[in-house]
Order: structure tokens, then C-alpha cells, then sequence
């Protein structure tokens, strides 16, 4: 039998939501909590945490090679149902041009120096996971292949100049990640 492993939000009282309870105000002291969400960036879990917590736990993100992250962005904010029309219809060349790519780094980062301790080629999942949690102590797992292309469409001619312009807005990624 397989474990089925969903995603989890971890919710964290604040010294606010404490006080709030101790007087009795149960439902205004909820609205004072932390939240951990997935794609919470590791400086706000590192100022929530106890720091021997966050320096002896093992940190680590999954990164994806600056071209095709673009690319599937775009698809996302071009085909999804809450895209307006100008987006819908934004071809390949509007949308570099525009310059408003995906860089993740500040959720890793901060202050430009990494604050985790491995980042995961997204190509490179399926091998560097699994070996990943088995230090940690999770042993056999397997990734099952699910594909989330409902938005992506045929992938657009990247242009050598187009290249460029992606590679160097996403120079704070290259720092640590050599695309």
C-alpha cells in the first residue's frame, strides 16, 4: 500500500494570537496566526522558527532552468481562465519584452547569499529527490510522473537575443545555479 503525500499547511500561533486567547477571543486570536504555505520564502520560516531549528534542519528548493520557467509562465499567464484579453492574446516577443519573469531567488535567498542548503535542478528531480529524503530517513520513494500542461501550449522559438535577455534577468538564480 502507498502513502499518499499531500501538501500541508502548517499554522503557527504568534505572541499576538497567544494574548488574544488568554483573553478569551478565540476567533480574533485565529486571525493572528502564521501560516506555512507552500512557496513561503525560507527568510520569513527562518524568522518563525527557533534558530536551532532552522540551522539543523536540512533546506532545500527545487529550481528550473531560466528558459523553459519562462516559457511555461508565460503559457500559465497567457491560457489561464482568469487571464484578460490582452494577456490571452500576448505573443512570445511581447512577453520577454515585457521582462516580468519568474525568478524565484528571494525564496531562498536573502540578502543575496543562500540561506538554504541544496538547490534541485528541476530536470534533476527524479534522481536528486529521492536520494535527498533517504538521508533525511524517508526510504523508497518514487516520484510519479504527473504533467500539469493544461495551460502550455507549443512551446514558442526562443531567439538567441531572447535567450540573452532571460538569462540576464535571472542572474541573481545564476549566482548559485549554473544554467
Amino acid at each position: 500500500m502507498q502513502a499518499n503525500y499531500l501538501s500541508q499547511n502548517y499554522i503557527q500561533q504568534t505572541s499576538l494570537s497567544k494574548f488574544l486567547a488568554t483573553l478569551k477571543l478565540k476567533n480574533l486570536s485565529k486571525k493572528f496566526y502564521f501560516k506555512f504555505t507552500d512557496h513561503i520564502h525560507a527568510i520569513d520560516i527562518k524568522k518563525k522558527i527557533d534558530k536551532k531549528i532552522y540551522q539543523n534542519y536540512f533546506k532545500f528548493c527545487v529550481e528550473r532552468e531560466p528558459i523553459d520557467k519562462s516559457i511555461s509562465f508565460y503559457f500559465m499567464r497567457k491560457n489561464s481562465p482568469n487571464s484578460n484579453y490582452k494577456r490571452k492574446n500576448m505573443s512570445w516577443t511581447e512577453f520577454v519584452n515585457k521582462k516580468r519573469f519568474p525568478v524565484d531567488t528571494n525564496f531562498y535567498t536573502h540578502k543575496n547569499r543562500l540561506i538554504i542548503d541544496k538547490i534541485i535542478r528541476y530536470e534533476n528531480l527524479e534522481t536528486e529527490l529521492p536520494l535527498i529524503l533517504h538521508n533525511l530517513g524517508i526510504k523508497d520513494f518514487k516520484i510519479e510522473k504527473s504533467v500539469n500542461n493544461r495551460f502550455r501550449g507549443i512551446d514558442p522559438i526562443v531567439t538567441e537575443n531572447q535567450k540573452k535577455i532571460i538569462y540576464n534577468e535571472f542572474r541573481s538564480t545564476l549566482k548559485f545555479l549554473d544554467y
